[in-house]
């Protein structure tokens, strides 16, 4: 789990000289950009942060963080913005939500994962204790699919949580999930429901949850942690970001979804 100092230093890197106002040991578990407006030095940032207390405990807060914005940034894309495309030829969109079996949903997120690591550096590699591997300069990406935040998930993730002990923490692990299971069998609200069920234990061994657009392959959500590559942690704290925003703008579509299939 990223601290606040990690966050800050995260900021800085993209140019953007802001500090979010908590000690510096905190530990965040989730940061969105709720709105940006430009000021006379910089950019303002509304935040809505949870992090963890010096109790030990959840809490969350809404800051309005403002500070000064260097020249390379301002002609970078705004914070608020989609994800960066890959570097490589981007992977064709679905025009439909839904998934024809389990088999095509595993196959969808194998090729969206694949596709997004081999874009940051890392190649396949040969491993009989995670669903896919991936290695980059000695250091492994063990990964995990489930095509539903149920039972079977929790299991592929308690299994990252062994292999973790055996492999070692210089290695990444994840269970990589659809972002939307309606048609899969699993609402939205039991989706995120497991998510807060969970996301202390995936957190404390250090297995991360990603999840793919069910429309945009190259666009992957992160969440509960991040990397520690560099490339790749930035990638995954813009799209996490945006998830409540991509979420909203699900539901908002799900009643004309329906009338189209009524139809």
């Amino acid at each position: 789990m990223l601290t606040v100092q990690d966050v800050n230093n995260t900021f800085a890197e993209k140019g953007i000289y802001i500090k979010l106002p908590l000690p510096e040991s905190f530990q965040v578990k989730a940061i969105d950009v709720l709105e940006r407006k430009s000021t006379r030095d910089g950019l303002g940032l509304l935040l809505s942060v949870r992090y963890v207390n010096e109790e030990g405990k959840e809490a969350s807060d809404l800051f309005f963080c403002e500070g000064k914005l260097d020249d390379r940034y301002r002609t970078r894309r705004e914070p608020s913005e989609m994800a960066p495309p890959p570097k490589s030829d981007m992977l064709p969109h679905r025009t439909v939500e839904e998934f024809e079996s389990e088999e095509d949903c595993l196959a969808y997120m194998a090729q969206a994962i694949s596709h997004l690591l081999a874009d940051k550096g890392y190649q396949p590699a040969e491993c009989q204790d995670a669903e896919l591997c991936f290695e980059n300069n000695g250091r492994r990406y063990f990964i995990n699919l489930a095509v539903r935040c149920d039972d079977a998930a929790l299991e592929k993730a308690k299994a990252l949580a062994a292999l973790r002990e055996q492999q070692g923490v210089d290695h990444e692990y994840a269970l990589v999930v659809p972002a939307f299971q309606e048609s899969l069998g699993v609402s939205l609200l039991q989706h995120d429901r497991w998510m807060w069920r969970n996301e202390e234990y995936l957190a404390a061994n250090r297995v991360a949850l990603y999840a793919v657009d069910n429309w945009n392959p190259n666009l992957v959500y992160g969440f509960v942690i991040y990397p520690k590559e560099r490339e790749l942690k930035r990638y995954f704290m813009t799209t996490g970001s945006q998830w409540q925003m991509v979420r909203q703008r699900y539901v908002a579509g799900r009643a004309h979804r329906r009338r189209e299939k009524d139809e």
